[in-house]
Formats: structure tokens, C-alpha cells, sequence
């Protein structure tokens, strides 16, 4: 390539002469746009600090000279995160932020908006830049198309449109609870809304993005947001669903998502019947479109119907399961252009997978229409597909079809899914070997044939692996799979377990920071302590007697439900070993009080667990042995009346474990 016009036009860069500057500028842009190989050259030749001087010295305040440079840093990152991350390094995003105050020149304010637009597009892009000094007050401001009062048509024109970049560029900001706070405490609610209604259909769809995302998995949010009044008679949601009618597919779909991010935020509950009657007839409906618009589509309608069974009944009976299935028996893993030409077709299939795997988490009305639609060989196949995002997904499917325990012994057994799925907790993304990890917890119960195959594959210590993590959620689903392959599990393959993982680990995730983590690995704890005094007795020599009751007796102070309920069941199955085991139990008397105290717990489920830990104190098939001993001692400790009282409880499970209790004190 000949390069010298382009040196000679980087180089007139530094002239004194604004009109040189700008024809050198205008240049350059004309070569980039749209094309990489010219973006690469011009930033070999160091063109970016040059553009960002602009916006930082004196001699560059010409107005026409920071237009044109901020429409050519604009440029430069619509060429990929390679782009921006050179953009943040030479400190192009300050200055342009800085631009966007009303007490600029529109031109120029729109120009830097366009260009931030394009750089906060990139996943990986900073956003904190936007909320220091005063750049999220002018971004507000500028929601308002009035705010740059604008005179002639051209530029009511003009102010909608940057009304609009920056609606996106709040769209893209909101990616933590706290920056959704500081939007919102800006004043965005009333802009963004009142956007709703300017009549411009690029305006309204970036507003409904902002407000979507505003919203995501924010209940208070989506509240505000259906209550903030509107410059119509209409409701907020009446207008989205008036939009979600709009002839334009964009429109619809953005509609589509805004309502349902305000559905899963549960602010609009009394809308239920139009979002199934509407909002899901309509996703489904766009996956028939092309482009952007069908690769968006199954994500929104995945997030919608995730969790709520009857939601996913209606999209089986919409027939979205086929229309879905032959996006991935159909989409090329080769030629992208193949079936979607104006879209991403890896991002499809992704999407896809994403929302067949919704459609079957909960139902097996789902997970036999997406085994009725063929398509398991292809999502084992697409395990391995070059796109990390279509891995995870098709882990996610998995996940869903394998809670099916027919579907489990069959289809995806026949399909050979276990070999594909634990070289994936080797995956070079992390994403990819949590969703892994979160299969295989389904797999090795002890009903799965696949659970003898991942152990001879070296499932055991690749997962003892994972469980050193640096990421928490792996760590945890680590663990919950070693918990589950101990799940009822011969003596053997407990042995195995507690070989590779050791004791003393299994003591450091009992004590760990997080406490879900904790709830796991006593979960653990209690699987392995189970069925048999063998099991019991590992248990007791692994971590030694006194170091066991230690565990118990701390961790029944805690006020964790969940803890308190796994600590319990670990006494119950202890409880249920020899006479020794029981004994290790019975010498403790603050283990024994905080049982008491549990029986009067206000979870029905925790109380359930101390009476059957009474229930395997007091049970004995000897009559030799000490059980009256027992029996009068926790007579002594009050035991009996406390479930003398439990007779009268309100749940029908704690009565029944209750009556059983009481026969065991009634007995000689």
C-alpha cells in the first residue's frame, strides 16, 4: 500500500492553518470509514493522539477542526475493541464527554455523542468516565431535544437525534445497580419517557433501550419507571405496548424487551395476560425476521419465559420450539452468510440454544418437543463449536434436558454427551466451565448412566480442580457436583472423593467467605456421613471426633437458614450410626440445646430436621443397647414436651415427624 498521502495527511495534522487541519481531517475520515485495513494504517501512523490534542490545547479549539475529529475517533471505534481499548489508552474519552455540554456547538456535541455511542458499544469499554464531574447531568439534558433549542426544522431534526445518542449511550451505562442509581437520581426516568412520545422512531427505540436496561432485574426501578407520568394521557407501559404495534420489527422488538425486563422486575404483574397474549406472540413472531432483529429475539424471549412455567407452556404451544431448533440444525458453522446474511450467525445459534434451553428448564412439555425436533446431536456438536457463547449455551441445554431423568438415560446418553461435556470443564473461558460445571451437577446423581464415565475420565479430580478457583461461581458449582456424585453413592466412589478433595479442604469450604459455598460443602458433609455406619465412621476418622463437633456446634449459631437446615441433617445421618456416633452427639450439650430450640423454628423445613434429629437419637432395632439412657436424657433437656407441643403445629409434616418422635419416649 502507498502510504504517503497518508503520512503527508496525519502529518498535516500539526499545521497552524484550521483549514489544513480540516481538509487533512476530512481526508482521513473518507479513507477509514468502513475500512479496517485504512483504520489499522492510520493508527500504526499514530493519528489517535493527534485527535484527542484537539479536544485538550488552545491552538485546536477550532470548532470545524474538533467536529472533524471527533467524527474520525467515532470512526475509529466502530473498528472492534482492539480500536477503542487504543481510543481509552490515549485518553480520547474525557475530552469527548467533555463536548457534549449544551454550551457547545451542536454540531460538535452531536459529532461526540455519535463517537462515544460507538466506543461505550464495546462490551469492554470503561463507562466510569461517564459518571464523573458533570457528563451524566449533560447526557440527561440532553434527552430533552429542546434543550439545544433548536430553530429551523433541520435542527429540531438534529436535537432529536442527539436526544437519541444520548438515550443509547445511558443504554449502554447501566451496567451495575449503582450506575442504574446514579441515572436514574439524574432525572432520566421523566426525559426517557417523555421520549417515548417525540414521534421519532430512533429516539423511541433508544429510550425504550435506556429504560429496559434501567430496569433489568430491578424491581423499585421498573416501578418508578411504570408510574413516572408521561406528557400523553397513556401509561408508560400503555405506550410501550402501543409501540410494541409499530410496523417496524426494530420497534417491536425493543418494545418486546422493555416490557419484559419490567415483567422479570415484577413491576407490572397486572399486565400478565399482555405479555403472554402480546409481548411473547410477538418475540416469536420476529424470529421470522432477518438480521439483527431474529438474532435479538430469542435472547428477549429466553429472559422472559426463564423461571416461569406457565410462560414457557405458551411458548410451546406457539410453536417457537421448531422455529428455534432449526436455527440451530440450519445455521452454518462455516459460512456466516450462509443463513442470515445481515446478521451474526454464531450469535444466533447462541440465542437459540439460550432460549430452547428456558423453554425446557422447568417443563417436560419443553423438553419433549426439543427432543421431538432432533436436534441433541447438534447441541452436543455444538459443545465444540468455536464460539464460546454457543458452547455455554449448549451446556445450558443440557442442563435443561438433563433434569429429565428419561430424557438422561436415553437421548442424551445415545447421544454421547458425557465426553464432549467434561472436556468443557477445560475450556479457555471460564463462562463456558461454569455452565460445564453446572451440567455435570445433574449428571452424576446416582441415577445418571453418564456418572461412571465422567469419574473414568478423570472427572473427580478435575472437579477437586475447579474447586480451587479463582471464580467464585465455579468454585461453587464445583463443589455442588462433588456433592451430588456422593449423592447416595457406594462407599467407593465417597473414598474416591474425599482422596482427591482431602478433609482438611473440605473443612477450609465449610469455613469459606461465601456462604453459598458454605451451604455446599456441608451439604457435602452430610452425603458423605450417610447410609452407612462405614460412611459415618470415614467421616468421623477424617476429620476426627472432637474437630466434627466443633464444625456442628458453630455452625448451628449461625441465623443462615440453609446452614442451619444442612448442619442439622449432617447430626440426623450421624445420628442414624452406632451407638458411638450417637454418643459423640449426645456429650454435647449446646448441640443438643440448639436442636431443642430449632424444634420451635419459624421454617417448617428446619423444624422437620430437628424433630427426625430427635427421631434417630431415641431409634433403636436393640433393645440391649442405651437407648432408654438416651431417651431419659433428652427427656431431661425437655425434649418431649417440646414435641408434646409440636402435635399442634400448622405444617402436616412437622405433626407426623412429631407423632413418631413421641412414640419413641412412650416406649419401655
Amino acid at each position: 500500500m502507498n502510504s504517503n498521502k497518508h503520512t503527508q495527511a496525519v502529518a498535516e495534522l500539526d499545521s497552524l492553518d484550521p483549514f489544513v487541519r480540516v481538509k487533512a481531517l476530512r481526508f482521513i475520515k473518507n479513507n477509514i470509514i468502513g475500512n479496517k485495513t485504512k483504520k489499522d494504517l492510520y493508527i500504526s501512523l499514530d493519528v489517535i493522539p493527534k485527535l484527542v490534542a484537539f479536544f485538550k490545547t488552545q491552538e485546536g479549539s477550532d470548532s470545524q477542526v474538533q467536529i472533524q475529529a471527533a467524527i474520525v475517533l467515532g470512526s475509529f471505534a466502530y473498528g472492534g475493541e482492539d480500536n477503542v481499548a487504543e481510543l481509552v489508552k490515549h485518553g480520547a474519552v474525557k475530552p469527548l464527554l467533555e463536548c457534549i455540554s449544551i454550551r457547545n456547538d451542536s454540531r460538535l456535541i452531536e459529532a461526540a455523542a455519535r463517537a462515544l455511542k460507538a466506543i461505550y458499544k464495546c462490551p469492554t469499554a470503561d463507562k466510569n468516565d461517564v459518571f464523573q464531574d458533570l457528563h451524566l447531568r449533560d447526557l440527561v439534558t440532553l434527552l430533552n431535544p429542546d434543550s439545544l433549542n433548536p430553530k429551523t426544522d433541520r435542527e429540531k431534526i438534529a436535537s432529536v437525534h442527539t436526544a437519541e445518542l444520548a438515550a443509547t449511550i445511558i443504554a449502554r451505562c447501566c451496567d451495575t445497580n449503582d450506575q442504574q442509581i446514579q441515572i436514574a437520581s439524574a432525572g432520566a426516568f421523566p426525559a426517557l419517557v417523555k421520549l417515548l412520545v417525540c414521534g421519532y422512531s430512533k429516539a423511541q427505540e433508544a429510550a425504550l433501550d435506556a429504560l429496559a436496561y434501567l430496569c433489568r432485574e430491578n424491581p423499585d426501578f421498573g416501578s418508578k419507571i411504570v408510574d413516572t407520568k408521561s406528557e400523553s394521557v397513556d401509561s408508560p407501559v400503555k405506550i410501550m405496548l402501543n409501540l410494541i404495534r409499530d410496523k417496524s420489527p426494530t420497534m417491536q422488538l425493543i418494545s418486546a424487551k422493555c416490557l419484559t425486563h419490567l415483567s422479570r422486575a415484577n413491576a407490572i404483574s397486572e399486565h400478565f395476560n399482555d405479555i403472554t397474549l402480546i409481548v411473547l406472540p410477538t418475540l416469536v413472531k420476529l424470529l421470522d425476521e432477518k438480521g439483527p432483529v431474529r438474532e435479538e429475539a430469542p435472547h428477549v424471549l429466553a429472559y422472559l419465559i426463564r423461571d416461569n412455567e406457565e410462560l414457557q407452556k405458551a411458548a410451546c404451544d406457539s410453536g417457537a420450539v421448531l422455529k428455534l431448533a432449526d436455527f440451530v440444525t440450519h445455521v452454518g458453522d462455516q459460512d456466516n452468510s450462509y443463513y442470515d446474511p445481515l446478521g451474526d450467525s454464531d450469535k444466533l445459534k447462541e440465542n437459540a440454544l439460550m432460549a430452547l434451553a428456558a423453554v425446557s428448564s422447568l417443563t417436560d412439555e419443553g423438553r419433549k418437543l426439543v427432543v421431538d425436533a432432533k436436534i441433541i446431536p447438534h447441541i452436543v456438536k455444538a459443545m465444540s463449536h468455536r464460539s464460546y457463547g454457543v458452547r455455554a449455551a449448549a451446556c445450558q441445554c443440557t442442563r435443561s434436558l438433563s433434569r429429565s431423568v428419561n430424557i438422561l438415560r436415553t437421548n442424551l446418553v445415545d447421544a454421547g454427551i458425557a465426553t464432549p461435556l467434561f472436556k468443557l470443564l477445560s475450556d479457555e473461558s471460564t463462562d463456558v466451565q461454569t455452565t460445564a460445571c453446572a451440567t455435570i451437577c445433574n449428571i452424576v446423581l446416582d441415577f445418571s448412566p453418564m456418572k461412571r464415565t465422567i469419574m473414568e475420565q478423570g472427572g473427580i479430580e478435575k472437579l477437586v480442580e475447579l474447586v480451587n478457583s479463582p471464580d467464585n461461581t465455579l468454585r461453587l458449582n464445583a463443589i455442588w457436583a462433588l456433592k451430588n456424585l456422593v449423592y447416595h453413592a457406594e462407599s467407593e466412589v465417597k473414598d474416591s472423593v474425599m482422596k482427591a478433595l482431602t478433609y482438611q479442604k473440605m473443612e477450609e469450604l465449610i469455613e469459606d467467605q461465601e456462604i453459598d459455598i458454605q451451604e455446599q460443602a456441608l451439604n457435602l458433609l452430610r452425603n458423605l456421613a450417610c447410609s452407612k455406619p462405614h460412611d459415618i465412621e470415614e467421616v468421623f476418622r477424617g476429620l476426627g471426633e472432637q474437630r466434627l463437633m466443633n464444625i456442628i456446634e458453630s455452625k448451628l449459631c449461625l441465623w443462615n437458614s440453609e446452614i442451619i437446615k444442612q448442619i442439622l441433617y449432617v447430626i440426623n445421618n450421624i445420628a442414624t450410626g452406632a451407638e458411638y456416633h450417637k454418643k459423640a452427639i449426645m456429650s454435647r450439650p449446646n448441640i443438643l440445646t440448639h436442636i431443642k430450640n430449632y424444634m420451635a423454628h419459624e421454617n417448617p423445613e428446619i423444624r422437620v430436621a430437628a424433630v427426625w434429629c430427635l427421631i434417630n437419637l431415641t431409634w433403636t432395632e436393640d433393645k440391649n443397647n442405651s437407648s432408654p439412657g438416651r431417651v431419659r436424657e433428652l427427656r431431661q433437656f425437655g425434649f418431649e414436651d417440646m414435641v408434646k407441643n409440636m402435635m399442634n403445629d400448622v405444617n402436616l409434616d412437622v405433626r407426623e415427624k412429631a407423632k413418631t418422635a413421641l412414640s419413641q419416649f412412650s416406649q419401655p
